[in-house]
């Protein structure tokens, strides 16, 4: 396997040389792997997928969730949640505007998700230029460039996250996206420490998602969302990021313990077509 790294930052890594569509020594995938842990973002291109090899692979990495919410899940592949602008028969068939806000994946569950694996299909491009790109944080960076008093202040706080706010934030937004229904029932809150600690790496991270982190423990309401916003605005600093512009057969893997993700998708609409299938790797419990 050759790794070419990219110019930017420690966020984000190219692979080349692995074909996910063909079998894969232990080696290989320990490899990827852990270019993902050190990197949290890696980029495979000019793959082509079934969605079997796409939760074949995933699959080799963790065990594929199913998503919550079971409107998008791809007809008899419940493991692939499908991201797309697509209309048929009067309805989109995946969420058009996954992920608008800075946020790690699963983070409402009591065990987040530990990667998410997003593959291009239909990517689309406007004057030559792909649309619908992809920004990343990393959240490792960021804890790195916090004072030490503040790193301690916040290693005594948890942040508590309820799914079914974001619906109606998106849906102010002019989001058509199907809520979920009894969305307190299916997720009920959940609190996970702001400082966690990377199960593989042992590196620690900040551990925060815009949408659905709604409070901390044992503080204010005010003065709780005010934390919340300062955050994900340190986390998402410049020099801490990364925008994907994707490429049909592009597969991204994100690490969602050190790393915040955000979809633009303002800059296209139909006719131009934007598809997209993801796997999602259940977590642990953060410490």
């Amino acid at each position: 396997m050759d790794s070419v790294a990219t110019a930017r930052s420690q966020l984000g890594f190219e692979v080349t040389g692995v074909d996910l569509s063909k079998p894969l020594d232990d080696a290989t995938v320990n490899k990827v792997e852990d270019a993902l842990v050190r990197h949290s973002v890696i980029v495979l291109r000019n793959q082509r997928l079934t969605p079997e090899q796409h939760k074949g692979f995933g699959a080799r990495l963790g065990e594929p969730a199913i998503h919550v919410n079971k409107a998008y899940l791809l007809p008899g592949h419940p493991e692939i949640y499908i991201v797309s602008n697509i209309v048929e028969n009067g309805r989109n068939i995946g969420v058009a505007d996954a992920g608008p806000t800075w946020h790690s994946d699963f983070s409402y569950l009591p065990a987040p998700a530990k990667y998410s694996l997003l593959y291009a299909l239909e990517v689309p491009v406007i004057d030559g230029e792909s649309k619908g790109d992809t920004s990343f944080a990393s959240c490792f960076a960021a804890y790195d460039a916090l004072p030490e008093k503040k790193k301690s202040e916040l290693e005594k706080l948890k942040v508590i996250y309820r799914y079914g706010d974001q619906y109606e934030k998106r849906r102010q937004a002019g989001s058509k996206l199907v809520p979920l229904k009894e969305a307190a029932e299916v997720t009920p809150d959940v609190a996970h420490p702001i400082i966690r600690t990377h199960p593989k790496s042992g590196r620690k991270s900040i551990f925060i998602s815009d949408g659905t982190s709604v409070g901390i423990v044992g503080m204010p309401e005010d003065e709780g969302k005010q934390l919340i916003r300062e955050l994900i605005n340190h986390c998402t600093r410049a020099e801490f990021c990364y925008t994907h512009k994707w490429q049909v057969g592009d597969l991204v893997i994100w690490d969602n313990a050190s790393s915040l993700h955000r979809a633009n998708s303002k800059d296209y609409a139909l006719p131009y077509r934007r598809r997209m299938h993801r796997v999602t790797i259940k977590g642990s419990i953060p410490f």
